[in-house]
């Protein structure tokens, strides 16, 4: 778990989540309904920085979610259109995927992949500066505990402490 008393980020730092409006927008626009795991994490620790670099927007925060998912996808699209080798699960869900944090060290940005046999979702990221995108085939709390609890980052982002900082003047305080 990536919360909790046992988790790398301890207590969830958000109490109030997301309301209901606010997910069925979100949802509305990705065309399905979004993993629990991904709303649960994003209502406790949401429209923060984790490790220094990591930003994870909130559908309720400073920087709304649906906003900056619309932005994301578009700029994924128009960067990584001809970029060769993109792994098939990304391809074959081009339309599909869903940028839910930014890495401000590089600009990558990382991405919920939908696995249309199995209803999971997986974690992609795409690398900006030297364009690739890496299917990690791991979910979204596997992914996160991958770096935050046993420090393997990925490719050229700085190995950083788990911490979580609320970005300033969020209303979520």
């Amino acid at each position: 778990m990536v919360g909790g008393s046992s988790g790398a980020l301890g207590e969830r730092e958000r109490f109030r989540p997301a309301s209901r409006e606010a997910w069925d927008a979100v949802e509305a626009w990705v065309g399905r309904e979004l993993p629990a795991e991904y709303k649960e994490f994003v209502d406790g620790y949401g429209d923060a920085v984790l490790c220094g670099h990591l930003f994870v927007p909130h559908p309720e925060g400073s920087d709304r979610l649906l906003t900056f998912m619309e932005q994301e996808r578009r700029d994924f699209h128009s960067a990584f259109q001809d970029v060769r080798g993109i792994p098939t699960p990304v391809k074959d869900s081009w339309n599909s995927i869903i940028p839910w944090a930014y890495h401000d060290w590089n600009g990558d940005v990382c991405l919920l992949v939908p696995e249309p046999e199995s209803g999971n979702w997986t974690v992609a990221v795409a690398f900006r500066q030297c364009p690739e995108v890496w299917q990690t085939g791991m979910s979204l709390t596997n992914f996160l505990q991958s770096f935050l609890l046993e420090k393997k980052f990925p490719r050229g982002w700085p190995v950083r402490d788990a911490q979580w900082t609320s970005m300033p003047g969020s209303s979520l305080l």
